[in-house]
Formats: C-alpha cells, structure tokens, sequence
C-alpha cells in the first residue's frame, strides 16, 4: 500500500478516536535491568481537544509524547492513530504521518541555524515536495500570522527565545496538521513570552478545530486545558476534565 494511500486513509477515517493508547507500556534495557518507562497506559484523545499531560521529571510524560507523536513504538500494547495500528506501518509511512498530520513544537526550538526564518517555516513543505512558491507564500502568510513578518530573512541566532517559539510554532503548522504536539513549550520563555504562545495555541484549538497537546511539568497551563492527563511514574494517576471548571 503507497504512503499516500495510508495517509489518507488515515486523515479520511472519523469514526475512531484521533488517538488512543491500549495497555501501552515503554521497557527500556539499561544493561541487564529493564526499566519501564510507561506501564499499561490508556488513554483517548478526541479530534479538536485541548490535552495537557501533566507530570515531574521522570514520570514518563516525553515517552509518552514520542508515542503520541508517532515518533516511537511501544514495547507492549497498541498505540492507534484514526484506528490504524502505528506498530504495523513502515517507518516511511510513518515519516509521512508525522509529516502531515502532526506539528512538533520542541522546548529548544529545534530550528535549523544556518536556515533563515522563513527557510526554517518552509522546511516542512519541502519535506512533502510542495510546490515551492506555494510554499513561501504559506510560510510568509505564517509568520505573518504569528508576529515575525519583518524578521524572514533573520537566522535563528538573531531573535529572542519568544521569537524563535513563534517561529516554531508557525513552521507545526505549515502543513495544516491535525494535532499540534508541544513539548514543554514555554519552558525556555519569560512569562509574558509564555502566556503569549499559550494564548495563541488556545485560539488555534478554539477557531480552526486543532488538537492541541502539551506535555509539561508547569501547572499554569492546566488553565487552557480541557482535560488533564495526571502521569508519575510511569502510570496515569488520573484524568482530569476541566471544561466545565
């Protein structure tokens, strides 16, 4: 089956949860001791929900975003993404998915440093082939959108950490994925800068329908949150739903 064909089938497949997660646990193998870093977690997440997963250092929350993000495979269980067991595509299919259908927002920024601003928005879109001027007008119209349409020709060296999250934030959604993946998104920002990108993010879920998921150790942002993944030690502790708080 083509990577297109997976990938549409996928996007076009709505009677399943967007994603879930079925006695999933991650073992990792430190010389002769295993260590689990998720123990049979379940989880669901619905099309155009604000998820924030929330745990200290070390309770497995980063393992628990490289699934979500189709960017790992567990060790037992399934993970599912639109119904489709992620363990049984290819790398390349899965490539393509993460491509398309989700918008990585690192707490370093992950931008490349000899690229410029716009250069570094655009590099999603040439990953998919696109047509290259379409692709600059996407990207400008992107950094546009998030404040920076005076500064595509500086490299990431020459902006504020604010900036460079703005930049990060505009290049997840070049390709107009369905679900914005951040992790610890605000870590690295004052808390003016901060409250700035996680507003932002929350008319994003609320105007065009994202799905919006934050792994963080930072309770503040349980604020923008409709539901609250609790996770220590590797296990869900509980799930809280605040849309009606």
């Amino acid at each position: 089956m083509s990577e297109n064909i997976i990938v549409n089938s996928v996007q076009n497949n709505e009677s399943y949860p967007l994603i879930k997660l079925d006695n999933v646990w991650k073992i990792y193998q430190m010389g002769e001791v295993e260590f689990a870093a998720l123990k049979g977690v379940d989880l669901q997440i619905s099309k155009g929900e604000f998820i924030v997963i929330l745990g200290p250092s070390g309770s497995g929350k980063s393992t628990m975003m490289n699934l979500l993000g189709c960017l790992d495979l567990p060790s037992k269980g399934t993970v599912f993404l639109k119904g489709k067991d992620i363990s049984q595509l290819s790398e390349s299919e899965l490539a393509t998915i993460r491509g398309r259908m989700i918008g990585f927002i690192f707490q370093q920024f992950n931008l490349i440093p000899t690229l410029n601003t716009l250069e570094n928005v655009m590099l999603p879109l040439e990953f998919q082939n696109a047509d290259p001027f379409m692709s600059k007008k996407k990207a400008t119209e992107l950094l546009d959108l998030v404040g920076l349409s005076q500064k595509v020709n500086n490299l990431p060296s020459q902006l504020s950490g604010g900036q460079r999250q703005r930049v990060a934030i505009a290049r997840s959604l070049a390709a107009d994925p369905d679900i914005i993946l951040a992790d610890e998104p605000t870590g690295n920002l004052d808390s003016k800068t901060g409250t700035y990108i996680l507003d932002f993010l929350y008319e994003l879920h609320k105007k065009e329908g994202k799905t919006i998921i934050i792994v963080t150790h930072d309770t503040t942002l349980v604020r923008y949150a409709e539901r609250v993944v609790h996770i220590k030690d590797g296990i869900v502790e509980s799930i809280e739903d605040i849309k009606n708080n």
